[in-house]
Order: C-alpha cells, then sequence, then structure tokens
C-alpha cells in the first residue's frame, strides 16, 4: 500500500510539477492570478480537482494549468485519462504528500537523463504489474 501511495506521489510529481519546474527559471511571480469564476466553462470542468485551491495559487501556475486545460481537447485518450488521474491525485494529497511529492521530483531532476529514463520505465512496469487489466474492475476487497 504504501508503494502505491509512493508511486501516485511520483506521478503527480511529474505530471504536474514539470511544467512548473522546467520554466521555474522564467517564472513570472508577478502574473496577475485569475479568478476561478472568470476560467471558461470549459476549462472549469477540466481543473475541477483544483476549484477548491485554484484562487489561493500563483498567477504563473494558473498559467501554465489553463495553458494544460487548453490543450486537453486535443490529447490522446491515454493522455486525458493519465492528466485527470494525476490532477485527481495531486488535489487529494495532503499538504505533506505534496512536500514529498516535490522533494522526490526535484531529486530525479538532478539525475543523469539516462538515470532518469531507467527510474521512469522502472515505475512504469511496476506500476502496469499492480494495476488491473484494462475493461476488469478491481475485485472487490473481503469482508
Amino acid at each position: 500500500m504504501a508503494a502505491q501511495v509512493h508511486a501516485r506521489l511520483i506521478a503527480a510529481a511529474f505530471a504536474l510539477l514539470l511544467p512548473l519546474l522546467a520554466g521555474a527559471q522564467g517564472r513570472d511571480l508577478k502574473t496577475p492570478q485569475t479568478p476561478w469564476s472568470n476560467l471558461p466553462v470549459e476549462e472549469q470542468r477540466i481543473l475541477a480537482p483544483l476549484s477548491g485551491e485554484w484562487d489561493r495559487m500563483p498567477g504563473y501556475q494558473q498559467k501554465r494549468l489553463q495553458s494544460t486545460a487548453r490543450k486537453y481537447p486535443g490529447m490522446q485518450p491515454i493522455q486525458r485519462e493519465r492528466f485527470e488521474e494525476r490532477i485527481t491525485d495531486w488535489a487529494t494529497m495532503s499538504p505533506n504528500q505534496r512536500k514529498e511529492a516535490r522533494e522526490t521530483f526535484q531529486g530525479l531532476q538532478k539525475l543523469p537523463p539516462d538515470k532518469q529514463h531507467e527510474l521512469r520505465e522502472r515505475w512504469l512496469k511496476k506500476r502496469e504489474a499492480t494495476q488491473p487489466p484494462p475493461g476488469n474492475p478491481p475485485a472487490a476487497p473481503p469482508r
């Protein structure tokens, strides 16, 4: 169970922190925030898991998420599924889990690209082994 939680932390970190950290040098801390109520309805639908904390996010982070939401309609189904899963995971994490995910991600960013790729491949294989095959819902836990 703990390994699954850790894997989800890493997945959410990859999905949500990569765009943030990749542009960290160019981020503008003075980017104005966009109130949730000012987002187009379609962006609100896509970003719904973050609605409760949206107005507390820095403007640069909001802009990046809006950019991703605008790309969402053109994503492949697997990309959409992955995005939805990761944004939901991130939204349900506690502040400590998010901190751990950020630290893990930052540690991974310091590794050479080949090592990053190797770890990602190992993580994907492990994840595939722990998930049920598509179309088969997980078995209900015994009572």
